[in-house]
């Protein structure tokens, strides 16, 4: 019986073209839009040396030239990294008020350490911080070395020139440091999320109340969770199916980098899409009121979630995190875009599988809400 409900469903599934548009066409054409969109901005601008006001807050020769040697000589992708202006504080405030003279200011201290003075955190600022921080450890190893084992400095010298050899050669931010890549993950956790939508009819495929259908499946001899075990299944397989073909579209199509091993990007994606079966399974479990106000609900849950993610806004999960940290914990949208943003940052390590176990627990938490819900409805009579 199990086989024949799964069949049914999955037939279903494949020709309810509301939902196939939905998680096919509708982020098909948001994703081109996007690419027209953001496609050229950060190739535009990542050729373009940031530039900088660095001054000298220290008269030691060594000190001015070991920093000099350090911010001339950095690279990326064959550029110069900064676009370096030497000059005295008062000026390079005046000029960092208009973003376009310079995009910081780097203070050389007698200590030999840097500072950085920024007006925003964009990716430009970003690069400046990273440079700075690099250096000052460096710096701090140096010191730490000569004082305790100065027989090993030789070598901890050839170390660190080792490493900003490999700065250098290689991007600073990971293997897709584009920052609007970011919507690509927002609008693949929307995908995924909508397969809410496919899974939200088989809990109310199972309330007598609501349907004939549900009439005939609570009269039937097939358990209520046989059923619902079939239906879930289904519903994630078309919708697993029909957001690949999208994943696809985006991946070799239009050329999206994700900056993460093409594989891990799938299983990826069919653990988001396990999520938002999940999501529907609950919300369809909940309550006998017609399935139109309950998909206006995931509809709502949806789009709430993935502007709160950054869908709409790119700095908004970074504003969340600063405030309240815990609404990206629990929700969805945060959660699938956040494991593709560290499969691209850190690769497949400790931060990425935390994400993919928030996104099983999350999943596991619903499905079970669901049961729990639809257990709890009884009829007197059929």
């Amino acid at each position: 019986m199990f086989i024949n409900v799964f069949k049914a469903q999955l037939k279903l599934g494949f020709r309810n073209k509301s939902n196939v548009f939905w998680t096919l066409m509708f982020p098909i054409i948001l994703g081109t839009l996007f690419k027209i969109t953001f496609g050229n901005i950060y190739s535009e601008y990542k050729s373009e040396s940031i530039k900088t006001a660095v001054v000298f807050e220290t008269d030691n020769e060594d000190v001015k030239s070991t920093t000099k040697a350090y911010l001339e000589g950095l690279e990326m992708d064959g550029h110069k990294m900064l676009d370096i202006s030497y000059m005295d504080y008062d000026s390079a405030v005046a000029l960092l008020k208009d973003d376009e003279q310079v995009n910081g200011i780097i203070s050389v201290k007698d200590d030999g350490r840097l500072s950085l003075d920024i007006n925003s955190n964009g990716v430009l600022s970003t690069i400046q911080e990273t440079i700075t921080t690099i250096y000052n450890q460096n710096v701090g190893l140096i010191e730490k070395v000569a004082a305790e084992h100065p027989e090993n400095l030789p070598a901890v010298i050839q170390t660190i020139s080792g490493r900003a050899e490999y700065i250098n050669a290689h991007s600073l931010a990971g293997d897709n440091k584009d920052p609007f890549v970011s919507y690509f993950y927002n609008l693949l956790a929307m995908t995924a999320l909508f397969a809410a939508l496919n899974s939200v009819r088989i809990g109310n495929n199972c309330q007598a109340n609501m349907s004939t259908l549900g009439a005939r499946t609570n009269a039937s001899p097939l358990s209520r969770m046989t059923f619902q075990a079939a239906g879930f299944f289904a519903a994630y397989i078309v919708q697993t199916a029909i957001i690949f073909v999208g994943l696809t579209y985006m991946l070799f199509g239009i050329k999206i980098n994700f900056g993460g091993d093409i594989p891990l990007i799938y299983f990826t994606t069919a653990l988001a899409s396990f999520l938002g079966t999940a999501l529907g399974f609950a919300i369809g479990n909940l309550g006998s009121f017609a399935i139109e106000k309950k998909e206006s609900i995931l509809v709502g849950i949806t789009l709430t979630g993935c502007a709160l993610s950054g869908l709409m806004y790119g700095d908004m999960k970074v504003i969340i995190t600063e405030k309240a940290p815990i609404i990206n914990k629990i929700n969805p949208a945060a959660v699938i875009s956040d494991s593709y943003y560290c499969l691209n940052m850190f690769g497949a390590g400790s931060r990425y599988f935390m994400t993919l176990m928030y996104m099983l627990i999350l999943s596991a938490v619903l499905i079970a809400l669901g049961l729990f819900m639809g257990r709890r409805n009884h009829y007197d009579s059929i």
